[in-house]
């Protein structure tokens, strides 16, 4: 998605939070009135009741955390309560950005800099909360670098991290899981280096904002290749080689964060051939990747939950157990294609291993629960998987029934 000026870093999630309180109100025409409420970390400007408003205060509090927690070391500078503007709909998310001179059409949602303002804006109704989430935990990525380190990360390591905390998992208990992968970016990579489409490093590494931006508007294709192997290249400095590069990342990011020129940081960090003497352990890297099993099961989740929506909104019995859910969507001939990254995947109620998950002791069906209230649809689970992803229900505003995944 287009984003404004520099995108920067951290790392990601946990802990409790902090008190919350009403500060002000303040009124953007022709947006709606926005209280704000202050969290540890946050302004949060927004158009939400208390209510609603507090468990995403609450997770970016923890978001917080674990960028401090993680990065700490790399700067000394002390960040007030950053802005977040939470709307309750699309259009008054595009409309106060517009307001600001600021194009957010096709945005889920953004980190902005102008010379008037800046902040963390998105909206939260007609998609799960776990969708907001997972945009909250890359646009706050973005935000708290630039606080934290200022406008110094390049934009493929900028974009390659916070899709890495983009997938990060915060459980019921404020436990942080990381390293969790996406199908999608995965074979999107491993299509570009089988067709030796993807970029050089050096190149990659030379990309600047503007022509970041550029690609974004003109080619969709190759941006979700520029996403795609920044996220490859990211995922494989933290875990490649049993984690053997994450000193030397660290340590450029320490240098970047003091002021270091780029080139320098990486002669320093990396050595004279920065990282182009990686390049063949990251290809060899990306085409053995395979998506973890919590990332495979929170996928077969949410296909069997499309299909628990479509028996809903039809006014089907819901079933009692997952044979009964299997064999109606398989008569049905039930089927949906997804397209993300560029990546076309296929779904078919036929497949068997739909409605089954991996464990370390072999596959394991999953589990129907009741659901949590009258009028919903049955809940599901992979029990044993850590975290443990659940399929949940809720309605929205307008009484639109809303799958989600929960992870405990």
């Amino acid at each position: 998605m287009p984003r404004l000026l520099a995108l920067i870093l951290a790392a990601l999630m946990l802990a409790p939070t902090g008190a919350f309180a009403q500060d002000d109100v303040l009124r953007f025409e022709p947006t709606p009135t926005l209280t704000v409420y202050r969290s540890k970390h946050y302004r949060i400007f927004t158009n939400l009741s208390q209510r609603e408003t507090v468990p995403f205060g609450r997770h970016m509090d923890a978001l917080f955390d674990q960028y401090d927690k993680r990065f700490r070391g790399l700067g000394e500078k002390s960040i007030e309560r950053m802005p977040l503007y939470l709307f309750n709909t699309e259009q008054q998310y595009n409309r106060f950005l517009q307001e600001h001179n600021i194009d957010a059409t096709h945005s889920g949602g953004m980190f902005f800099v102008t010379h008037k303002i800046e902040g963390l804006a998105t909206w939260v109704d007609t998609r799960s909360r776990r969708k907001t989430f997972e945009v909250l935990q890359h646009e706050g990525f973005h935000q708290f670098a630039w606080h934290a380190i200022g406008p110094s990360l390049p934009v493929w390591l900028n974009e390659g991290l916070a899709q890495y905390f983009e997938h990060a998992v915060l459980d019921e208990d404020g436990r942080m899981s990381l390293g969790l992968t996406s199908r999608p970016r995965i074979e999107r990579v491993k299509q570009a280096i089988k067709q030796n489409d993807t970029l050089a490093i050096s190149t990659l590494m030379r990309v600047t904002n503007q022509q970041w931006t550029g690609v974004l508007r003109r080619s969709p294709d190759r941006a979700n290749l520029l996403y795609a192997q920044s996220w490859s290249l990211a995922y494989f400095l933290i875990h490649g080689d049993n984690g053997r590069h994450q000193p030397a990342l660290i340590d450029y990011l320490k240098r970047l964060s003091r002021g270091d020129r780029d080139e320098d940081a990486l002669l320093m960090a990396f050595g004279k051939d920065g990282l182009e003497p990686l390049a063949d352990d990251w290809r060899r890297f990306a085409l053995s990747q395979q998506p973890d099993d919590v990332a495979e099961a929170s996928d077969r989740l949410s296909f069997l939950g499309t299909g628990l929506r479509l028996l809903a909104e039809q006014g089907e019995a819901m079933p009692e157990d997952l044979d009964t859910l299997r064999n109606t969507l398989q008569n049905r001939g039930f089927r949906i294609r997804r397209s993300e990254m560029g990546v076309t995947r296929n779904f078919a109620a036929g497949n068997d291993e739909l409605y089954s998950y991996k464990r370390s002791s072999g596959q394991r069906p999953f589990v129907l629960l009741t659901p949590d209230k009258a009028g919903l649809p049955p809940r599901i689970t992979a029990p044993g998987l850590d975290p443990e992803p659940t399929l949940v229900w809720y309605r929205d505003h307008d009484g639109k029934l809303i799958q989600d995944i929960t992870y405990d």
